[in-house]
């Protein structure tokens, strides 16, 4: 056995499950392209860091694949050299983030007028949106939700989320869209001892796949043109808040429950129209 296949043989013995299989896979391809390119097996303990640049230049210019896929490639050979008691300085390829889609006053507009109607669990609708893209909940913190965790005044009102990632409590002020949807639901709410906020037509808790179907029906009704799910109205929300408010990312980082604000910063980049606005008169 070469010692390349004892190095592998050893690494994989810690690990299990889809990581075993595509450190397998991966560490396989290295091989052979190894042996393509120098006619010899590789050995772990001597490979250079010019020898895995050469390889992601494979991987990248011959092969096309894309950065993801180059990275998850060169995992494995990282992984097998750092075991060797030795480090690798090639860098992974930058993935460069797409533009979000995100929606603008009308499409959100358009999106509750889709959802909207007579029947109590329509009102509940219409108020499940308004949270998620007016105030940046998640499904999860909505659907946890309980009906005192509503406070409602003439002029404000508050929403407890209690269930937030990591079970870290945070009062939410509310717009005015959003306090006039909650009490145009209140009224009509069944009367039952659940107290969950948003209740089931047979009147359980629902499931976040419903609302998954309810948000991506709501927009192909609503004709907006992009896939929107209820991460998509988070998403908006923050990106129309750091719009209004100057980039308060702070701000926005309690809003959104994020304990690490280095996890906010992900809103900072452009959507989709932005940048099509910044290109428009190049």
């Amino acid at each position: 056995m070469s010692d390349w296949q004892t190095q592998v043989d050893k690494l994989l013995e810690d690990y299990e499950g889809i990581t075993h299989e595509r450190h397998a896979t991966g560490l396989a391809a290295f091989r052979a392209w190894y042996l393509q390119s120098y006619a010899d097996e590789p050995d772990a303990a001597l490979l250079t860091d010019d020898e895995v640049r050469d390889y992601r230049v494979y991987l990248t210019g011959v092969k096309g694949y894309k950065a993801a896929t180059v990275n998850a490639y060169l995992a494995p050979i990282r992984a097998i050299v750092r075991a060797q008691g030795r480090t690798l300085k090639v860098k992974g390829v930058k993935q460069v983030q797409a533009p979000v889609e995100t929606l603008d006053a009308r499409d959100l507009g358009w999106l509750i007028n889709a959802v909207d109607g007579p029947h109590w669990s329509d009102k509940r609708d219409v108020v499940l949106v308004n949270l998620m893209a007016r105030a940046g909940l998640r499904v999860s913190e909505a659907l946890a939700l309980k009906v005192g965790d509503v406070e409602l005044g003439p002029r404000s009102g508050t929403l407890l989320v209690r269930t937030g990632k990591g079970l870290k409590e945070r009062k939410l002020a509310l717009s005015s869209e959003a306090r006039d949807a909650l009490k145009a639901y209140l009224q009509v709410r069944p009367k039952v001892a659940n107290d969950l906020l948003f209740l089931s037509r047979t009147q359980r808790a629902l499931d976040p796949r419903d609302v998954q179907r309810l948000v991506s029906e709501a927009a192909r009704r609503a004709g907006i043109r992009f896939t929107v799910t209820p991460h998509t109205l988070r998403h908006s929300f923050a990106t129309r808040f750091l719009a209004k408010n100057q980039g308060d990312i702070a701000t926005l980082a309690t809003l959104l429950g994020h304990a690490d604000i280095s996890i906010t910063t992900r809103y900072l980049h452009p959507d989709a129209q932005r940048v099509q606005e910044m290109v428009e008169d190049m």
